[in-house]
């Protein structure tokens, strides 16, 4: 388990949360739902340099603990009042996973890894074995939750 508090500054954050409120759109091919979420596939928007600069930093994140580690795919996600998200595994070719918090003007929303429970806070990167280790994420009760989360590869893995 990895966390770093202060991963980015208020200023990108608030950027990368105003770049989802601007952009999701349901007819442009980066844009999607996922039970009540609305996603951003970050892949698809590479050219923009905010968007291209937060795959850098979650690249070296992701090699600070496994230098064979390389970004599979991360998203912007809005999670609304009401949403939470089960208690998982995520797919076996995706040894580590990220959770950027990009805001904490919410209630609820916690993060559960393993038997450790994480209040998001803003700017606040946690990292695990997402593919070893279950979690969840609790009911949002009041507010939006906006998050970055980042699925990442063994360097060198072609996945279909």
């Amino acid at each position: 388990m990895k966390v770093v508090n202060n991963f980015i500054t208020n200023k990108q954050s608030n950027l990368l949360l105003y770049y989802h409120l601007q952009n999701f759109n349901l007819n442009l091919d980066h844009s999607f739902m996922h039970r009540n979420t609305e996603v951003m596939a970050c892949s698809q928007v590479m050219y923009e340099s905010m968007i291209k600069d937060m795959h850098d930093k979650l690249e070296k994140f992701g090699k600070s603990v496994n230098k064979k580690y390389t970004i599979n795919y991360f998203q912007i996600v809005k999670w609304p009042t009401g949403e939470s998200q089960d208690r998982h595994i995520d797919f076996e070719y995706h040894p580590f996973t990220s959770i950027l918090y990009l805001n904490d003007d919410f209630v609820g929303g916690e993060t559960i890894v393993g038997k450790k429970s994480f209040k998001p806070i803003k700017n606040t990167i946690i990292g695990f074995k997402g593919n070893k280790i279950k979690h969840e994420v609790k009911k949002i009760k009041k507010g939006v939750r906006f998050t970055i989360p980042c699925w990442y590869k063994y360097e060198g893995v072609t996945i279909n």
